[in-house]
């Protein structure tokens, strides 16, 4: 059975896994960079946290132009260089609306400024200059990572999250991936909770504060 799972979002449905890294984009490996769409399972990713850790899943997923016409909600948002900070990316990147990544609390309205907090993609397009709502690709291919645990990781040194398997994350999964999940962590059909939960707060409405920058 091949790992790599491939699935194709069809307007009107759900959408197979949250979030998602567009095709094209640069993770960190011991062995130098590496696009994410050339990623396998068993390859070492640097994480922020945890040092090396071997790829489980990953997931990928396609969103067309028509798709996303008929829903502008599907379209990724669009990073420019620069746009959060000094190498906050280092290169342009786009990620699935609803893909969470990691800011500093001090550029974050509210929290500690020496906390980092996940937060959604979407939530800064409009706020951050440099980060928008981009529909001019005919086909986004959207990759999500899973580990053993919840992990971040550089991305064009953006610290973004791969897939953090909660009860309710892995409910809104498509039958596939979920039953995938579930063989992988056999645990999660008996303790819904046992995968453990994302070092960093998770915020779902953020008031950015651009003089920070």
């Amino acid at each position: 059975m091949s790992f790599l799972k491939t699935s194709d979002m069809r307007v009107g449905t759900a959408q197979p896994f949250p979030g998602g890294i567009a095709a094209g984009a640069s993770l960190r490996t011991p062995c130098g960079l590496r696009r994410i769409e050339m990623v396998r399972p068993g390859d070492l990713v640097v994480t922020r946290d945890n040092g090396l850790q071997p790829v489980r899943r990953i997931w990928e997923r396609s969103v067309t132009a028509a798709e996303m016409a008929a829903e502008r909600s599907l379209a990724p948002i669009c990073l420019q260089p620069r746009a959060l900070g000094p190498m906050l990316p280092a290169n342009r990147i786009s990620l699935a609306p609803d893909q969470r990544f990691l800011v500093p609390g001090y550029r974050l309205e509210g929290q500690q400024d020496t906390a980092g907090c996940l937060v959604a993609a979407r939530d800064l397009a409009e706020p951050v200059e440099g980060a928008f709502l981009d529909m001019s690709a005919k086909r986004v291919r959207f990759f999500t990572i899973l580990f053993d645990t919840h992990q971040v990781f550089c991305v064009d040194g953006l610290p973004v999250e791969s897939f953090l398997a909660s009860a309710s994350a892995i409910a809104r999964l498509d039958e596939g991936l979920r039953d995938d999940v579930l063989a992988l962590f056999p645990e999660l059909a008996t303790k819904p909770n046992a995968y453990a939960p994302a070092p960093y707060k998770v915020l779902n409405s953020v008031q950015y504060l651009p003089d920070r920058v």
